[in-house]
Protein backbone atom coordinates (compact mmCIF):
# COMPACT_ATOMS: atom_id res chain seq x y z
CA UNK A 1 0.00 0.00 0.00
CA UNK A 2 1.16 3.56 -1.02
CA UNK A 3 -0.32 6.58 0.88
CA UNK A 4 0.37 9.74 0.57
CA UNK A 5 -0.12 11.91 3.51
CA UNK A 6 -0.21 15.65 2.24
CA UNK A 7 -0.22 19.15 4.42
CA UNK A 8 -2.81 21.76 3.58
CA UNK A 9 -2.23 23.50 0.54
CA UNK A 10 -0.55 19.87 -1.06
CA UNK A 11 -3.44 18.07 -2.28
CA UNK A 12 -3.19 19.55 -5.30
CA UNK A 13 0.49 17.81 -5.72
CA UNK A 14 -0.92 14.71 -3.87
CA UNK A 15 -3.75 14.27 -6.43
CA UNK A 16 -1.02 14.49 -9.25
CA UNK A 17 1.01 12.40 -7.59
CA UNK A 18 -1.17 9.29 -6.77
CA UNK A 19 -2.63 9.81 -10.35
CA UNK A 20 1.28 9.74 -11.54
CA UNK A 21 1.89 6.47 -9.46
CA UNK A 22 -0.90 5.07 -10.91
CA UNK A 23 -0.48 5.51 -14.23
CA UNK A 24 3.29 4.85 -14.06
CA UNK A 25 2.27 1.29 -12.36
CA UNK A 26 -0.54 0.04 -14.53
CA UNK A 27 -3.07 0.24 -11.51
CA UNK A 28 -0.50 -2.68 -9.32
CA UNK A 29 0.31 -0.19 -6.62
CA UNK A 30 -2.82 0.85 -4.55
CA UNK A 31 -2.38 4.69 -3.70
CA UNK A 32 -4.43 6.57 -1.31
CA UNK A 33 -4.25 10.49 0.26
CA UNK A 34 -4.78 11.53 3.36
CA UNK A 35 -4.77 14.78 4.83
CA UNK A 36 -2.55 15.74 7.62
CA UNK A 37 -4.61 17.22 9.29
CA UNK A 38 -7.08 14.25 10.44
CA UNK A 39 -5.40 11.76 9.01
CA UNK A 40 -7.54 7.90 9.77
CA UNK A 41 -5.60 4.86 10.42
CA UNK A 42 -3.49 3.03 8.57
CA UNK A 43 -6.09 2.20 5.40
CA UNK A 44 -4.97 -1.19 5.58
CA UNK A 45 -3.45 -4.21 7.47
CA UNK A 46 0.12 -3.34 7.62
CA UNK A 47 2.35 -4.70 4.88
CA UNK A 48 6.25 -5.50 3.46
CA UNK A 49 5.30 -3.29 0.75
CA UNK A 50 4.12 -0.26 2.45
CA UNK A 51 5.35 3.11 1.68
CA UNK A 52 4.13 6.45 3.34
CA UNK A 53 4.82 9.48 1.18
CA UNK A 54 4.61 12.62 3.17
CA UNK A 55 4.52 16.22 0.97
CA UNK A 56 4.89 19.18 3.03
CA UNK A 57 5.55 22.65 2.34
CA UNK A 58 6.30 24.55 6.02
CA UNK A 59 7.26 24.05 9.20
CA UNK A 60 3.59 24.07 10.85
CA UNK A 61 2.70 20.16 9.52
CA UNK A 62 -0.17 18.68 11.87
CA UNK A 63 0.29 17.45 14.81
CA UNK A 64 -1.99 14.40 13.79
CA UNK A 65 0.33 14.01 10.67
CA UNK A 66 3.21 13.74 13.01
CA UNK A 67 1.32 11.03 15.29
CA UNK A 68 0.19 9.24 11.90
CA UNK A 69 4.23 8.95 11.07
CA UNK A 70 5.03 7.79 14.20
CA UNK A 71 2.74 5.27 14.53
CA UNK A 72 3.31 4.01 11.12
CA UNK A 73 7.34 4.01 12.10
CA UNK A 74 6.46 1.85 15.18
CA UNK A 75 4.26 -0.49 13.56
CA UNK A 76 6.92 -1.29 11.18
CA UNK A 77 10.27 -0.75 13.17
CA UNK A 78 12.27 -2.90 10.58
CA UNK A 79 11.07 -1.93 7.20
CA UNK A 80 9.15 1.10 7.08
CA UNK A 81 9.80 2.99 3.81
CA UNK A 82 9.80 7.04 3.96
CA UNK A 83 9.64 9.47 0.89
CA UNK A 84 9.23 12.82 2.12
CA UNK A 85 8.26 15.47 -0.78
CA UNK A 86 9.30 19.52 -0.02
CA UNK A 87 6.54 20.96 -1.77
CA UNK A 88 8.20 24.37 -1.02
CA UNK A 89 12.36 24.42 -1.24
CA UNK A 90 12.77 26.70 1.56
CA UNK A 91 11.42 23.86 3.61
CA UNK A 92 13.80 21.37 3.17
CA UNK A 93 14.13 19.78 6.22
CA UNK A 94 10.94 16.82 6.18
CA UNK A 95 8.39 17.14 9.37
CA UNK A 96 8.52 15.45 12.82
CA UNK A 97 9.85 11.81 12.65
CA UNK A 98 10.43 11.75 9.41
CA UNK A 99 13.38 14.56 10.12
CA UNK A 100 16.45 12.07 9.84
CA UNK A 101 15.18 11.46 5.32
CA UNK A 102 16.45 13.46 3.05
CA UNK A 103 13.27 15.36 0.91
CA UNK A 104 12.98 14.83 -2.43
CA UNK A 105 12.13 18.45 -3.69
CA UNK A 106 8.73 18.95 -5.73
CA UNK A 107 9.71 20.39 -9.14
CA UNK A 108 8.74 20.12 -12.97
CA UNK A 109 11.45 17.52 -13.05
CA UNK A 110 9.25 15.08 -10.35
CA UNK A 111 6.38 15.09 -11.68
CA UNK A 112 4.47 12.89 -14.15
CA UNK A 113 4.52 9.54 -14.85
CA UNK A 114 8.40 9.00 -15.62
CA UNK A 115 9.15 12.24 -12.98
CA UNK A 116 11.54 11.94 -10.44
CA UNK A 117 8.59 11.37 -7.71
CA UNK A 118 7.33 7.91 -9.67
CA UNK A 119 11.16 7.41 -10.01
CA UNK A 120 11.80 7.09 -6.47
CA UNK A 121 8.57 5.70 -5.03
CA UNK A 122 9.11 3.00 -7.73
CA UNK A 123 13.30 2.27 -6.55
CA UNK A 124 11.90 1.79 -3.14
CA UNK A 125 9.16 -0.19 -4.27
CA UNK A 126 11.25 -2.28 -6.39
CA UNK A 127 13.38 -3.02 -3.53
CA UNK A 128 10.27 -4.72 -1.33
CA UNK A 129 8.60 -6.44 -4.92
CA UNK A 130 10.30 -9.38 -4.54
CA UNK A 131 9.46 -10.19 -1.24
CA UNK A 132 12.59 -10.07 0.33
CA UNK A 133 14.53 -7.17 2.26
CA UNK A 134 15.11 -3.77 1.11
CA UNK A 135 18.59 -4.04 1.45
CA UNK A 136 20.56 -2.44 -1.08
CA UNK A 137 24.11 -4.64 -1.37
CA UNK A 138 26.88 -2.82 -1.72
CA UNK A 139 30.16 -4.44 -3.58
CA UNK A 140 33.73 -2.87 -4.18
CA UNK A 141 37.06 -3.52 -3.73
CA UNK A 142 39.10 -2.37 -0.70
CA UNK A 143 42.00 -1.24 -2.80
CA UNK A 144 40.30 1.47 -4.79
CA UNK A 145 37.11 1.72 -3.61
CA UNK A 146 36.42 1.66 -0.20
CA UNK A 147 36.18 5.88 0.65
CA UNK A 148 33.52 5.02 -2.60
CA UNK A 149 31.93 2.40 -0.80
CA UNK A 150 31.52 4.07 2.78
CA UNK A 151 30.16 7.43 1.34
CA UNK A 152 27.42 5.74 -0.34
CA UNK A 153 26.23 3.62 2.12
CA UNK A 154 26.08 6.71 4.58
CA UNK A 155 23.91 8.79 1.57
CA UNK A 156 21.64 5.47 0.91
CA UNK A 157 20.52 5.14 4.47
CA UNK A 158 20.59 9.40 4.87
CA UNK A 159 17.94 9.26 1.77
CA UNK A 160 15.70 6.62 3.24
CA UNK A 161 17.41 2.90 1.80
CA UNK A 162 18.81 0.34 3.42
CA UNK A 163 21.90 -0.48 2.50
CA UNK A 164 24.75 -3.50 3.27
CA UNK A 165 28.15 -3.05 3.30
CA UNK A 166 30.50 -5.78 2.48
CA UNK A 167 33.19 -5.43 4.28
CA UNK A 168 35.46 -8.23 2.68
CA UNK A 169 38.91 -6.95 4.01
CA UNK A 170 41.48 -7.60 1.20
CA UNK A 171 45.57 -8.05 1.45
CA UNK A 172 47.89 -7.28 -0.96
CA UNK A 173 45.18 -6.90 -3.70
CA UNK A 174 43.69 -10.80 -2.78
CA UNK A 175 40.27 -11.17 -1.00
CA UNK A 176 40.86 -12.28 2.39
CA UNK A 177 37.78 -14.01 2.56
CA UNK A 178 38.61 -17.64 1.08
CA UNK A 179 35.15 -19.77 -0.43
CA UNK A 180 33.81 -22.07 2.65
CA UNK A 181 34.88 -19.34 4.92
CA UNK A 182 32.04 -18.41 7.80
CA UNK A 183 32.20 -14.67 6.60
CA UNK A 184 31.18 -16.39 2.45
CA UNK A 185 28.50 -17.94 4.04
CA UNK A 186 27.19 -14.56 5.92
CA UNK A 187 28.11 -12.47 2.95
CA UNK A 188 26.28 -15.27 0.57
CA UNK A 189 23.16 -14.76 2.97
CA UNK A 190 23.30 -10.93 2.71
CA UNK A 191 22.76 -11.42 -1.21
CA UNK A 192 20.15 -13.52 -0.42
CA UNK A 193 18.56 -10.95 1.15
CA UNK A 194 19.17 -7.97 -1.08
CA UNK A 195 17.16 -6.21 -3.93
CA UNK A 196 20.11 -4.87 -5.68
CA UNK A 197 23.44 -5.00 -6.12
CA UNK A 198 25.56 -1.60 -6.06
CA UNK A 199 28.75 -3.07 -8.33
CA UNK A 200 31.39 -0.18 -7.56
CA UNK A 201 33.32 -0.74 -10.45
CA UNK A 202 36.58 0.51 -10.01
CA UNK A 203 40.13 -0.27 -11.85
CA UNK A 204 40.85 -2.80 -9.19
CA UNK A 205 37.76 -4.71 -9.00
CA UNK A 206 38.08 -6.90 -11.72
CA UNK A 207 40.81 -8.75 -10.04
CA UNK A 208 38.74 -9.64 -7.17
CA UNK A 209 37.83 -12.90 -6.84
CA UNK A 210 35.31 -12.43 -4.51
CA UNK A 211 33.43 -9.66 -6.51
CA UNK A 212 33.22 -12.10 -9.62
CA UNK A 213 31.50 -14.21 -6.99
CA UNK A 214 29.13 -12.23 -5.92
CA UNK A 215 28.16 -10.95 -9.39
CA UNK A 216 27.76 -14.88 -10.64
CA UNK A 217 26.01 -15.38 -7.20
CA UNK A 218 23.63 -12.25 -8.00
CA UNK A 219 23.21 -13.56 -11.61
CA UNK A 220 22.05 -16.80 -10.47
CA UNK A 221 19.49 -15.23 -8.30
CA UNK A 222 18.35 -12.69 -10.96
CA UNK A 223 19.45 -10.18 -8.65
CA UNK A 224 19.33 -6.93 -10.70
CA UNK A 225 22.78 -5.41 -10.67
CA UNK A 226 23.97 -1.50 -11.14
CA UNK A 227 27.23 -1.08 -12.05
CA UNK A 228 28.70 2.82 -11.51
CA UNK A 229 31.92 2.30 -13.42
CA UNK A 230 34.86 4.63 -12.28
CA UNK A 231 37.19 4.86 -14.95
CA UNK A 232 40.16 7.42 -15.19
CA UNK A 233 40.25 10.51 -17.80
CA UNK A 234 42.57 8.92 -20.16
CA UNK A 235 40.69 5.47 -20.02
CA UNK A 236 38.96 4.81 -23.58
CA UNK A 237 36.71 1.78 -22.78
CA UNK A 238 33.65 2.30 -21.62
CA UNK A 239 30.88 0.06 -19.68
CA UNK A 240 31.53 -2.37 -17.03
CA UNK A 241 35.04 -4.43 -16.70
CA UNK A 242 32.75 -7.84 -15.90
CA UNK A 243 31.99 -9.59 -19.20
CA UNK A 244 28.65 -10.68 -18.17
CA UNK A 245 27.40 -7.07 -17.17
CA UNK A 246 27.88 -5.81 -20.76
CA UNK A 247 24.41 -7.34 -21.99
CA UNK A 248 22.96 -5.41 -19.52
CA UNK A 249 23.27 -2.14 -21.00
CA UNK A 250 22.47 -0.30 -18.37
CA UNK A 251 25.34 1.00 -16.20
CA UNK A 252 26.68 4.65 -14.56
CA UNK A 253 30.13 6.35 -16.17
CA UNK A 254 32.15 8.41 -13.67
CA UNK A 255 35.41 9.82 -13.52
CA UNK A 256 37.53 7.77 -11.15
CA UNK A 257 38.00 10.28 -7.88
CA UNK A 258 41.69 11.57 -6.75
CA UNK A 259 43.27 9.37 -4.22
CA UNK A 260 43.16 11.69 -2.04
CA UNK A 261 40.09 13.50 -2.28
CA UNK A 262 37.78 13.69 0.78
CA UNK A 263 35.05 13.34 0.14
CA UNK A 264 35.39 11.18 -3.08
CA UNK A 265 31.90 12.29 -4.51
CA UNK A 266 30.08 15.16 -5.06
CA UNK A 267 26.30 15.52 -3.84
CA UNK A 268 25.76 16.04 -7.47
CA UNK A 269 27.54 12.66 -8.35
CA UNK A 270 25.63 11.21 -5.01
CA UNK A 271 22.19 12.32 -6.53
CA UNK A 272 23.02 10.81 -10.02
CA UNK A 273 24.22 7.30 -9.06
CA UNK A 274 20.89 7.27 -6.47
CA UNK A 275 18.59 8.57 -8.97
CA UNK A 276 19.80 5.96 -11.70
CA UNK A 277 19.74 3.45 -9.56
CA UNK A 278 16.18 4.21 -8.54
CA UNK A 279 15.33 4.97 -12.25
CA UNK A 280 16.32 1.31 -13.08
CA UNK A 281 14.69 -0.46 -10.04
CA UNK A 282 11.13 1.62 -11.05
CA UNK A 283 11.80 0.50 -14.74
CA UNK A 284 11.92 -2.71 -13.22
CA UNK A 285 9.35 -3.02 -10.83
CA UNK A 286 7.35 -1.58 -14.12
CA UNK A 287 8.27 -4.82 -16.32
CA UNK A 288 7.77 -7.08 -12.70
CA UNK A 289 4.00 -6.04 -12.51
CA UNK A 290 3.09 -5.55 -16.90
CA UNK A 291 4.88 -8.57 -18.20
CA UNK A 292 3.19 -11.53 -16.11
CA UNK A 293 0.12 -9.83 -16.04
CA UNK A 294 0.12 -9.77 -20.03
CA UNK A 295 1.09 -13.12 -20.22
CA UNK A 296 -1.13 -14.71 -17.87
CA UNK A 297 -4.12 -12.80 -19.35
CA UNK A 298 -3.10 -14.27 -22.70
CA UNK A 299 -3.00 -17.69 -21.18
CA UNK A 300 -5.67 -17.62 -19.24
CA UNK A 301 -8.41 -15.97 -21.94
CA UNK A 302 -7.96 -19.14 -23.59
CA UNK A 303 -8.73 -21.54 -21.11
CA UNK A 304 -5.15 -22.61 -19.50
CA UNK A 305 -4.43 -22.90 -16.07
CA UNK A 306 -1.85 -20.69 -14.56
CA UNK A 307 0.57 -21.51 -12.06
CA UNK A 308 3.15 -19.47 -10.41
CA UNK A 309 6.23 -22.22 -9.90
CA UNK A 310 8.48 -19.29 -8.34
CA UNK A 311 7.31 -15.27 -7.90
CA UNK A 312 11.00 -14.65 -7.05
CA UNK A 313 12.03 -15.28 -10.25
CA UNK A 314 9.06 -15.10 -12.10
CA UNK A 315 8.50 -18.67 -13.31
CA UNK A 316 4.97 -19.41 -14.36
CA UNK A 317 3.44 -22.80 -15.87
CA UNK A 318 0.23 -23.05 -18.12
CA UNK A 319 -1.56 -25.92 -18.26
CA UNK A 320 -4.45 -27.14 -20.49
CA UNK A 321 -5.93 -30.41 -21.20
CA UNK A 322 -7.92 -31.08 -24.31
CA UNK A 323 -9.10 -34.67 -23.87
CA UNK A 324 -8.19 -37.64 -21.89
CA UNK A 325 -4.98 -38.49 -23.51
CA UNK A 326 -3.59 -34.70 -24.74
CA UNK A 327 -2.53 -32.45 -22.20
CA UNK A 328 -0.24 -29.43 -22.97
CA UNK A 329 2.25 -27.96 -20.42
CA UNK A 330 3.90 -24.82 -20.76
CA UNK A 331 6.97 -23.13 -18.13
CA UNK A 332 7.15 -19.30 -18.95
CA UNK A 333 9.88 -16.54 -17.40
CA UNK A 334 9.16 -13.12 -17.72
CA UNK A 335 12.55 -11.26 -17.83
CA UNK A 336 12.51 -8.30 -16.06
CA UNK A 337 15.31 -6.62 -17.76
CA UNK A 338 14.96 -5.03 -20.64
CA UNK A 339 15.38 -7.16 -23.90
CA UNK A 340 17.75 -10.49 -23.32
CA UNK A 341 19.60 -10.64 -20.03
CA UNK A 342 21.76 -13.70 -20.79
CA UNK A 343 22.45 -14.42 -17.40
CA UNK A 344 18.74 -14.67 -16.93
CA UNK A 345 18.41 -17.08 -20.04
CA UNK A 346 20.68 -19.20 -17.94
CA UNK A 347 18.98 -19.01 -14.93
CA UNK A 348 15.64 -20.16 -17.19
CA UNK A 349 17.40 -23.22 -18.21
CA UNK A 350 19.34 -24.30 -14.70
CA UNK A 351 15.32 -23.49 -13.43
CA UNK A 352 13.95 -26.15 -15.90
CA UNK A 353 16.51 -28.83 -15.49
CA UNK A 354 15.77 -29.02 -11.61
CA UNK A 355 11.57 -28.41 -11.87
CA UNK A 356 11.12 -30.73 -15.00
CA UNK A 357 10.23 -29.25 -18.80
CA UNK A 358 7.14 -29.10 -20.24
CA UNK A 359 5.90 -29.14 -23.57
CA UNK A 360 7.19 -25.78 -24.43
CA UNK A 361 9.53 -23.48 -22.41
CA UNK A 362 8.75 -19.82 -22.94
CA UNK A 363 11.52 -16.87 -22.38
CA UNK A 364 9.39 -14.07 -22.80
CA UNK A 365 11.10 -10.66 -22.97
CA UNK A 366 10.24 -6.74 -22.64
CA UNK A 367 11.68 -3.71 -24.51
CA UNK A 368 12.12 -3.83 -28.34
CA UNK A 369 11.12 -6.51 -30.39
CA UNK A 370 14.33 -7.70 -31.59
CA UNK A 371 15.11 -9.08 -34.99
CA UNK A 372 14.74 -13.08 -35.92
CA UNK A 373 18.30 -13.27 -36.73
CA UNK A 374 19.24 -11.68 -33.73
CA UNK A 375 16.55 -13.49 -31.57
CA UNK A 376 18.65 -16.84 -33.30
CA UNK A 377 21.87 -16.03 -32.56
CA UNK A 378 21.29 -15.59 -28.85
CA UNK A 379 19.33 -18.59 -28.20
CA UNK A 380 21.95 -21.00 -30.02
CA UNK A 381 22.52 -23.92 -28.42
CA UNK A 382 19.20 -23.41 -26.26
CA UNK A 383 17.08 -25.36 -28.68
CA UNK A 384 14.65 -26.36 -25.90
CA UNK A 385 14.06 -22.57 -24.87
CA UNK A 386 11.85 -20.75 -27.22
CA UNK A 387 13.10 -16.92 -26.56
CA UNK A 388 10.35 -14.09 -27.69
CA UNK A 389 8.68 -11.07 -27.09
CA UNK A 390 5.30 -10.70 -25.04
CA UNK A 391 3.52 -8.74 -28.20
CA UNK A 392 4.47 -12.31 -29.73
CA UNK A 393 2.85 -14.65 -27.38
CA UNK A 394 -0.79 -14.27 -28.53
CA UNK A 395 -0.13 -15.16 -31.91
CA UNK A 396 1.70 -18.19 -30.79
CA UNK A 397 -0.83 -19.71 -28.71
CA UNK A 398 -3.21 -19.15 -31.21
CA UNK A 399 -1.12 -21.02 -33.33
CA UNK A 400 -1.46 -23.97 -31.21
CA UNK A 401 2.58 -24.07 -31.11
CA UNK A 402 2.68 -25.74 -35.03
CA UNK A 403 6.03 -23.66 -35.55
CA UNK A 404 7.62 -24.52 -32.66
CA UNK A 405 8.90 -27.84 -31.85
CA UNK A 406 7.79 -29.89 -28.41
CA UNK A 407 10.80 -29.80 -25.67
Amino acid sequence: MLVILYQDGCDAIATRAAADIGTAFAGHVDVQALAASAPPVWPTAASWDDLLVIVYNSDGFPAAGNHFIKEFLQQRPDRAMLLPVAADPAFRRPPGAAAGIKALEYDAAASGPNGRLVNRAGGMLGLRVQGRDTKIFISYRGTDGAPIANQLHAYLTGSGHRAFLDEAKEIDHETAIRPGSDVQVEIDEALKAANLLLLIDTPDAPGSRWIKHEVDTANALLLPIFPVCFRTAGDPKRGPRFPSLLALQRWLPLQLPAPAAAPPLTDDQLDHILGEAEQYLCEILQRKCRVPFIVENEFVSRDFAWTVLDQRLLMYESSKTHSGRLHTKICSHCSMFDQIYMPALNRFNTFLDQTGRGNYSLFIYDGELLPEQQIEEIAAGDGDVIVLHHQELAALIDSNFTMLRAA
